[in-house]
Formats: C-alpha cells, structure tokens, sequence
C-alpha cells in the first residue's frame, strides 16, 4: 500500500511538471474540493484542468523545504520560482487524503506582491479564460487587456497563455 506522502509526491511531481492527466489520477473522483487565495474548485477535473499550464515557461523551478506527515494529512512547504514578479513564491500545502486519493488541498501564499494593479471591489469575481478557474478580482496574479475586455488570471502562466492566443480561450468559452 502507498502512504500519503507518496501520493502526494507523485501528484506534486506531475503537476508542477504540467502533466494535468497524470496528476488527475490522485485526485478523488468525488468529494474533491481546492482552495486556496484567490481560488477554489469542487471538481476534480476542472481543478487538474489547471495543471496542463502551471509548468509553463514562467516556472524556473520548484524548491521544496519541508514535509510533514500525519495519517492522511501531509503538509507542503515550497518555494515556487519564475521569471515573472515576483520571482519567488513562497508556498504552503496541506493535503488531506482518503481512500488513497487527495480529497483536499488547500494552498497558502501571499498574494501582495501580486496586487500591482489598482484593487477592484473586494469579493467581485471573474472566470479566468484559460484554465475556468473562479478568480477573485482584486487578489487576480494578472491581467490582460484585449478588445477593450479586462481579463483576469489566476496566475502569470494563465496569462502567457492568453497572451499568445487569446481568441482560442475566448472561443472556448464562448465569449
């Protein structure tokens, strides 16, 4: 039998290396839910949606410091690194598991040197176009303007995407 961490490790592995199918498969099919500072998902595939972009070339790497181990809870504590501002993203994860699946994630990180663009209305919401994740406008990673439409992005890599085709993700949502 496979212990926590060891799910835990092999989900991590893939996601950050952006292999959103890989890391679906250590997700629960039901009762999965995410949440983290300026997102949160009840759907493990609409969650694992995301991971096919969070490797994309704005990840230099991932440093990982520590792992805690309770049962079927382990705790994450990792520094993501970019070439984007801020270049590095101090992270805290806690994984809660059942069944021999991930259950719940739920992320911690600082969102402040993410706020370089003026606050919106605290609590106004808007759908980020690339990976559907719920967005909280005012903690948005980024923005992207286009057709005289502010979008918002859940992180940098979201709006690398978008940036070099935006009319692909706006066709897929049926803006």
């Amino acid at each position: 039998m496979t212990n926590a961490a060891d799910i835990v490790e092999r989900y991590f592995t893939a996601f950050y290396a952006g292999d959103g199918s890989t890391a679906r498969q250590y997700l629960r099919d039901d009762n999965f839910s995410f949440s983290g500072p300026n997102a949160t998902f009840d759907s493990a595939d609409r969650y694992a949606k995301m991971a096919d972009h969070v490797g994309g070339p704005l990840l230099t790497r991932v440093d990982r410091h520590k792992v805690f181990v309770d049962g079927p809870d382990v705790c994450l504590f990792y520094d993501l690194v970019t070439t984007a501002t801020p270049a590095l993203i101090p992270i805290a994860e806690w994984y809660h598991l059942e069944d021999g699946k991930i259950a719940t994630i739920r992320m911690i990180f600082d969102t402040q040197p993410f706020a370089a663009q003026p606050k919106q209305q605290r609590g106004e919401t808007a759908i980020d176009p690339v990976c559907h994740m719920t967005v909280d406008k005012a903690a948005a990673a980024a923005t992207r303007d286009y057709a005289g439409t502010t979008y918002y992005f859940c992180n940098p890599g979201c709006a690398a995407a978008f940036a070099r085709e935006p009319a692909k993700y706006l066709a897929a949502t049926g803006a």
